[in-house]
């Protein structure tokens, strides 16, 4: 059977709330997407970097208690995990991390042909990681696996759009597909809707690219010329749980071997309006 390989952010984030008590989640639309097809029954592999610290020992252990594989992650003595605070929408984050100076160097993952391999975050794109990554995905290439990119980052750790542009041409002449949000876009091609910004600068990397809207709730596919939308479920669970059930759902697609995009849109939407993506702690 086929598997998922995601590569991206390992991050603890704390939320104070305003009663002085704390809630805590581990990583972003790739973690929780990671554990999400690891609990529907699909073998997930997750690929990134976490200290060996307690911080470190407990994002790990998060992921393993879904059943993730956590063999490829790199677990490095020379720093610490980065912890993200909030206290409240209208706060700006405290982000707390000590990386060391050497690039990630995980034990590569075994990939084969139509395995599917994600990648996306910050940590992609960070250029003291971006060639190691690059070669663990060049290597997913090579073996005929899918190659799915999530252009997205923290905006607080990338103030200047520009400065990581590179990596993100580079990584989209990596991708067969491409899923993104529209607030993705928004942050990568100020000014342009979902359709000019596909044709004016992924089709030519690219020519897949799936587009998430939580807001308006539609996903809309973009293959070469032509384009497909669906109007999904009605649903409560937040942006960032959404998404992440989307790109689970196209994930355990790819893996199925399924290439139609109103059928990959479909198992997108199935698992972000499931129960175990809203009840996902």
């Amino acid at each position: 059977m086929n598997k998922v390989i995601y590569i991206g952010d390992l991050t603890l984030n704390v939320s104070i709330n305003p009663d002085g008590s704390a809630a805590t989640r581990v990583g972003d639309r790739l973690v929780e997407a990671a554990m999400l097809d690891s609990l529907m029954g699909v073998e997930t592999i997750f690929v990134g970097e976490a200290s060996a610290d307690i911080v470190g020992d407990h994002i790990v252990s998060h992921l393993a208690k879904a059943g993730v594989d956590t063999s490829s992650i790199d677990r490095y003595s020379e720093g610490v995990s980065p912890v993200k605070i909030t206290a409240g929408p209208q706060s700006r984050p405290v982000i707390h991390s000590s990386f060391p100076s050497e690039p990630i160097n995980p034990v590569w993952p075994r990939i084969n042909e139509n395995d599917v391999a994600l990648f996306g975050s910050y940590m992609v794109l960070d250029k003291r990681n971006h060639d190691a990554v690059i070669d663990i995905l060049r290597n997913a290439r090579a073996r005929k696996a899918k190659v799915v990119l999530l252009p997205y980052f923290d905006l607080d750790r990338v103030h200047r759009i520009t400065r990581v542009m590179p990596e993100v041409w580079d990584s989209l002449e990596m991708a067969d597909m491409v899923i993104v949000t529209v607030d993705d876009l928004a942050a990568l091609f100020p000014g342009k809707d979902a359709a000019k910004a596909f044709k004016d600068h992924i089709l030519f990397y690219c020519r897949r690219c799936l587009v998430l809207d939580r807001d308006t709730l539609t996903m809309r596919f973009f293959d070469g010329d032509e384009s497909w939308t669906l109007h999904c479920h009605p649903t409560a669970i937040t942006k960032e749980r959404w998404v992440a059930g989307a790109v689970a759902g196209t994930a355990r697609a790819l893996c199925e071997g399924i290439s139609d995009p109103d059928e990959i849109m479909a198992k997108a939407n199935e698992t972000a309006h499931s129960e175990i993506t809203a009840s996902l702690s």
